[in-house]
């Protein structure tokens, strides 16, 4: 799984436990909804303005939404998931780990 998917599901996940919309960040990061999508999926990758933004509008700092990613990330690894710098050309493994991720979000 990309560094950027998991951060990105890491943050739909903040997202959406806190109600807030994908228009939302999307204005607050000066962008349109698609191109916020594209980051919550892990297709663009964030700036650090974009991740400071993002944390702020999330009521968390940047360093504990990089701290919960990190969280995430053993877990991955603990099922076997491995995470990588960049994305690659592997779609149905990148499925398989946001579903792990999921499962693990929502427990």
């Amino acid at each position: 799984m990309p560094y950027s998917t998991l951060l990105g599901q890491v943050i739909k996940h903040l997202r959406t436990a806190k109600g807030v919309d994908q228009l939302s960040l999307a204005t607050a990061l000066g962008i349109s909804q698609p191109a916020y999508s594209r980051i919550e999926s892990g297709d663009t990758n964030m700036n650090v303005w974009q991740l400071r933004t993002c944390a702020g509008h999330l009521g968390v700092t940047p360093s504990d939404l990089l701290r919960q990613v990190e969280v995430h990330e053993r877990r991955l690894l603990a099922q076997g998931v491995t995470v990588v710098a960049e994305k690659r050309s592997n779609p149905a493994a990148t499925l398989i780990g946001i579903a792990i991720l999921a499962a693990l979000l929502s427990a």
